[in-house]
């Protein structure tokens, strides 16, 4: 009888390394997320040390116009990084039926035991 594709995936590290991918992409879309606006902030703060008005930049329209593109952005971004999660999560649940994080650390066992030559 022929091994379903689910015990497939368990069976070989296909699974785990898809599981791992997702997580790191998921990962990667949180720091670009967080990265946008975090660097205006910083670059507002230094603009107000350096000139002593923050009244200046927050009333321009062309800043503005930059903040709400930056934040446009970090969320397409967080959504990317939910929809990544999701998909490892489901992954993770119908190939070993249980979290990302806890397949992944019994895969690592699983890898430590076995005799690999």
């Amino acid at each position: 009888m022929k091994p379903s594709l689910r015990q497939l995936l368990a069976d070989s590290h296909v699974g785990a390394v898809a599981i791992a991918v997702l997580l790191l992409w998921s990962l990667n879309f949180v720091v670009r997320a967080l990265w946008g606006p975090l660097s205006l902030v910083a670059k507002l703060v230094f603009a107000a040390i350096a000139i002593l008005d923050v009244r200046y930049f927050l009333s321009s329209p062309a800043y503005r116009l930059v903040l709400i593109g930056a934040l446009m952005s970090a969320f397409s971004y967080f959504v990317y990084a939910v929809i990544t999660l999701a998909a490892a999560w489901l992954l993770s649940r119908w190939v070993f039926a249980m979290g990302p994080l806890r397949s992944l650390s019994t895969c690592r066992f699983r890898l430590k035991r076995s005799n690999h030559v």
